[in-house]
């Protein structure tokens, strides 16, 4: 054959090898790889949007709105508008020259600086920037008027959290910043707006109840990843395929009663302290408050380094709940429980002790208050007088076990469970716990102080308020909870009840009565009011309902350090109690003094009060003590 027959041969081999691969090639492509095509497509020129849903309603137990979204009037930036050729700080400079411009225009400061710009272009230059949140209306209505002034610019309005009581119910409540949603970590997705989340409080709690479902936006992107150009146009107002609308978080009703909470913490304005207030009849939670308060609304858009400190730092630490994370020694709030604890053992309620002031155990002193003595008592009048002594003999007449058990049946040295978080456990020693951390075995005096709410011995006020609802309600012990569900839907059953004889709980309760009508807490029951004039007799209030109560005041620290802190727990009304409540205030005088007449003014507001004329007069015989 003719060589140059031999090389066309060849080169038409060489020709139709060629086109078919290229075919193969082109159906890899065009037919088996479309899929893989069109995904690399989008990754390119798609951005997917997240948009949080808007966060749901907090209410009390009569509807009140105690949480709520407002409107937040913003200004975004469109960085689109400002691209500048080479290098991406020139872009940087042309957005941080307008918003200077603008904030010389409308006569407001900077809220972002060229860092957070430069940021925002490296990480999501596909959405706006927000440039201003939280705009006044004035302001933001001069913008509106000249907006078409500066173009690269768009008014926007979000949602941000407000809480229309302010500092009320704050620490139940607690407050939000903002995150991202979760489940996004390995997804490559920008966010139009960070997510409100909870931050302390039932906010915290139930975020998952609260919070939105997040919906999606897509949106076009060029090669540098900018939007192409459409002045005045917010991301929200455009409507790609494939986008999905977020969903609205669900409302959540509590069961607090606006009314009762504003009364406790108004008796807690100017201490340290806390307070609760239950339903003893299922563990509602009426009130729950801790002074010193602050204001959600002062956390939003965001909480600053000023608020942090101010919400942390000792000694106000006003971002502590104290009413379930803070343990106190309860004093003789606790002498009810020691009570019952003998009761359950070998005393007798008419066995009798003759108190003379002061208890001696070996080279161990306890003083009662009464430092000349109460004389011969029996159990109710050790609980009505408050004697030391008595409490101080009785336990250790019936040993440290049987008080260990009393107030682990309460509930005591363990969360009660109510549903926010933070709570602390307390502590109710033992030998056991005392020589892990002391390396120290128990003592009879260990037993001495315990059973008059001293030593070892720590609980919080929602921990008492508990054993306050307990013996107001025969024995039940309810777990606290603060989530209204719908009527019908909870039927409240009790966690437990406590393993004492219903003749002894209701001994204890007759000499709680007592307390508050002739012992250390009569001002739980009669508010006094002193005489303006000479010759003016003082005017008394009484409640309208019985009641029954316990006054406490347990000693602190040594030397210059030693201090009070003073409780009361109580419950009205007597025969069907409806409401139980602790409250404590630390650095007092005396449980009788200084918490009975706060005690007084919150029972007052929920049952009233009336005028008695006549009768005892109103001067505490006890007054400053126990």
């Amino acid at each position: 054959m003719n060589p140059s027959r031999w090389f066309i041969a060849a080169l038409g081999a060489v020709f139709v090898f060629g086109e078919l691969v290229l075919g193969i090639s082109l159906f890899r492509l065009q037919v088996l790889n479309v899929a893989k095509s069109r995904e690399s497509q989008a990754i390119q020129t798609i951005r997917r949007v997240r948009v949080p849903g808007r966060r749901g309603r907090i209410f009390d137990r009569n509807g009140r709105v105690l949480a709520e979204c407002r409107p937040s009037r913003c200004i975004q930036c469109n960085l689109e508008e400002f691209q500048r050729r080479g290098a991406s700080s020139n872009t940087v400079a042309a957005v941080d020259a307008a918003i200077d411009a603008l904030s010389r225009a409308l006569a407001i400061p900077r809220q972002i600086s060229a860092r957070e710009i430069a940021r925002h272009l490296h990480t999501a230059s596909a959405i706006p920037l927000v440039a201003w949140q939280d705009l006044d209306e004035a302001t933001f209505a001069r913008f509106c008027e000249r907006s078409h002034e500066f173009p690269g610019f768009a008014d926007h309005v979000s949602a941000e959290r407000t809480y229309p009581f302010g500092s009320l119910a704050a620490h139940v409540l607690g407050y939000t910043g903002r995150s991202d949603p979760e489940g996004f970590e390995n997804d490559p997705v920008y966010f139009n707006e960070k997510e409100m989340k909870g931050r302390g409080g039932v906010e915290s709690y139930y975020n998952r109840f609260l919070s939105g479902v997040t919906g999606e936006k897509r949106v076009t992107v060029d090669a540098r990843g900018f939007r192409p150009t459409r002045a005045h146009k917010s991301i929200m107002d455009e409507t790609e395929d494939g986008d999905v609308a977020p969903a609205n978080g669900l409302d959540l009703a509590l069961t607090l009663d606006i009314r009762i909470q504003a009364s406790l913490e108004r008796e807690l304005e100017g201490v340290t302290g806390a307070g609760v207030v239950l339903d003893p009849r299922d563990g509602a939670v009426l009130a729950l408050a801790s002074a010193p308060t602050f204001n959600p609304n002062e956390c939003v858009p965001a909480l600053t380094h000023a608020m942090y400190a101010n919400l942390t730092n000792a000694p106000a630490k006003r971002g502590q709940n104290r009413a379930i994370s803070e343990g106190y020694a309860p004093g003789s709030t606790f002498k009810p429980i020691t009570a019952l604890a003998g009761l359950a053992t070998a005393w007798m309620p008419e066995d009798e002790y003759n108190c003379q002031g002061v208890y001696r155990l070996g080279n161990l002193r306890l003083h009662c208050w009464d430092r000349y003595g109460h004389g011969s008592v029996n159990l109710s009048d050790a609980i009505e007088q408050s004697c030391n002594t008595f409490f101080c003999n009785l336990g250790t007449a019936v040993g440290s076990n049987a008080v260990i058990t009393a107030a682990r049946a309460f509930g005591l040295g363990s969360r009660t469970g109510i549903d926010i978080g933070g709570e602390y456990s307390g502590v109710v020693p033992d030998d056991e716990w005392k020589y892990r951390w002391y390396n120290e075995h128990w003592y009879p005096g260990d037993t001495c102080q315990m059973c008059i709410g001293q030593g070892m011995l720590l609980v919080t006020p929602l921990q008492m308020a508990v054993v306050a609802a307990t013996l107001a309600n025969g024995g039940r012990v309810y777990r606290p909870y603060l989530y209204a569900r719908r009527e019908g839907a909870h039927i409240a059953s009790a966690v437990r009840r406590i393993p004492y004889e219903d003749d002894a709980i209701d001994l204890v309760r007759k000499s709680m009565k007592a307390v508050v009508e002739t012992g250390t807490g009569r001002a739980i029951l009669v508010r006094t009011e002193q005489a303006q004039k000479p010759g003016e007799r003082r005017r008394r209030f009484r409640l309208k309902v019985d009641c029954a109560g316990k006054t406490g005041t347990a000693e602190i620290g040594r030397g210059e350090t030693k201090r009070k802190n003073t409780w009361i727990i109580a419950f009205a009304p007597y025969e069907n109690p409806t409401v139980a409540i602790a409250m404590l205030v630390e650095r007092g005088e005396s449980g009788g003094k200084t918490v009975a007449p706060r005690v007084h003014n919150v029972l007052a507001g929920i049952f009233g009060e009336e005028e008695v004329t006549g009768g005892r007069p109103s001067v505490h015989y006890y007054e400053g003590r126990d």
